[in-house]
């Protein structure tokens, strides 16, 4: 590994944990206690706080991932020669869809509920 891609990433990394950490400390308190009751519950149903903790990851992978695209455009926007378009645009996408991704479990797990008619396949969508 070249000294340039070691640059490149040890900047994404240091980016993602300056994301994580804004966003660990801007998450509010009862979101956390929702969290715990969540997982505290699990006897009754045994979806939900999975979905809980994944929905959680999810967001704040979508979040370190979209930031790092950002970044990554703002490098080709400064220097379009030295850093394709490419992997900023990879990167907003993967961030787009990790973002997406509780909203569309929450809406097809809520429809096959719907649809089956039947109260142990709801899960509940991950709302803040």
């Amino acid at each position: 590994m070249n000294a340039r891609t070691k640059k490149i990433i040890i900047g994404d990394v240091l980016t993602g944990l300056l994301v994580a950490a804004t966003f660990a400390a801007i998450v509010p308190g009862s979101a956390l206690a929702d969290l715990q009751n969540a997982v505290q519950n699990a006897e009754g149903e045994v979806g939900n706080p999975f979905l809980t903790i994944v929905g959680y990851i999810s967001y704040g992978i979508g979040t370190v991932m979209t930031v790092a695209g950002i970044a990554q455009a703002k490098k080709h926007a400064d220097a379009p020669g030295n850093n394709p378009l490419g992997p900023a645009l990879g990167r907003l996408g993967a961030g787009a869809a990790f973002l997406a991704a509780p909203a569309l479990v929450g809406m097809i797990s809520k429809t096959g509920a719907d649809t089956l008619g039947s109260d142990t396949a709801q899960f509940s969508q991950i709302t803040f």
